[in-house]
């Protein structure tokens, strides 16, 4: 069977289902909802049928026009590391600037930004991804809560390049700019092998609150 090259350097191909969820928290009483994050993914599931992941000059922007506005497209430039490409104005309005052309990394704390890299190498195998987010309380920024949803995208060759995502978040963003950690830790651990290739993301149980 022939293989296309992805980035990096593993390969894309018609899988079973391979969505996993990264990383596990215990759910909370009266969670908030991310409605954007739930709109984004049926879209997107839907584009890819059996695929790994649909095309990046599959995306209409029209049936996404109520998530315009906490959705960005991203370039996977190197192992890890995510530029944004186009965002919407809630990017901007996080960080107190034009977010375009900036990594991905730039609304992550330092700590954080590790674990962002090993989320977004997983993803780059094909693996949607979704972590629970916070941004916390200091003098003139309110706590925020939110989620990041990623969702691999395949080029003309089908190689995974790029990545659609949604930053959703609740609770006033007070002064910028705003920085996000992880929930929980994400793991690097090279997963087991699975039937047909199946990309799976690893978790470590117990993370930070």
């Amino acid at each position: 069977m022939t293989q296309t090259r992805s980035f990096p350097e593993l390969a894309v191909s018609n899988l079973s289902d391979t969505l996993r969820r990264l990383p596990f928290v215990r759910p909370l009483p009266q969670a908030p909802d991310y409605p954007a994050i739930a709109a984004v993914q049926s879209y997107w599931d839907g584009l890819r049928g059996r695929r790994t992941a649909p095309a990046r000059a599959e995306i209409d922007p029209r049936p996404l026009a109520e998530a315009l506005d906490v959705l960005f497209v991203a370039e996977l430039v190197a192992p890890g590391v995510a530029r944004l490409r186009l965002c919407g104005q809630h990017f901007s309005d996080l960080l107190g600037m034009e977010p375009r052309g900036m990594p991905l990394s730039v609304f992550f704390a330092p700590a954080a930004r590790g674990d962002l890299a090993a989320a977004l190498a997983q993803v780059a195998q094909g693996v949607r991804a979704t972590l629970p987010v916070r941004s916390d309380k200091a003098l003139g920024r309110p706590g925020v809560d939110g989620m990041l949803a990623l969702m691999p995208l395949a080029d003309q060759q089908g190689a995974i390049t790029r990545i659609l995502g949604v930053l959703e978040t609740h609770g006033q963003i007070g002064r910028t700019p705003r920085h996000f950690r992880l929930m929980a830790p994400v793991s690097t651990q090279q997963p087991a092998p699975r039937p047909q290739g199946t990309p799976v993301l690893t978790l470590i149980q117990g993370g930070r609150d």
